[in-house]
């Protein structure tokens, strides 16, 4: 089996003027099409750090999920994603565990410039994998 990586798909940048609860919906939305993705192991919400100090239960950050995926399947989720996001600018940071943490990231990826950027990612993430 190929190293998994982890990749994180943050739009919170794009959805800036959106409420906040149907920002949450659509992140909703996107986690349970995701779990359904072929080319993803696995998919978890993102908690929020700054939960006060006596807080119950878990704050999820919206508009940021990230996903346990294959390098042979990076670049096809991140197209499945932007698709999903039409025009949004995204951020993706991809993750290894090998021998401590390695990460690289792109953001602000405008939609005209996704398939360069993830391929470069994929490069990246092969080189993290070494």
């Amino acid at each position: 089996m190929t190293q998994p990586f982890w990749l994180t798909i943050d739009w919170r940048d794009a959805d800036t003027e959106v409420p906040e609860a149907q920002q949450e919906q659509f992140t909703e939305v996107l986690f349970r099409e995701m779990n359904c993705f072929d080319e993803v192991e696995r998919v978890e919400r993102v908690a929020d750090p700054a939960v006060p100090d006596g807080g119950m239960g878990a704050a999820w950050l919206w508009g940021i999920l990230t996903a346990e995926v294959t390098v042979e399947n990076l670049k096809r989720l991140g197209q499945a994603v932007q698709e999903r996001l039409p025009g949004k600018p995204i951020s993706f940071t991809v993750k290894a565990t090998k021998d401590g943490e390695a990460e690289v990231s792109a953001t602000n990826i405008r939609p005209d410039d996704l398939d360069a950027t993830l391929e470069k990612l994929v490069a990246a993430a092969k080189s993290l994998a070494e």
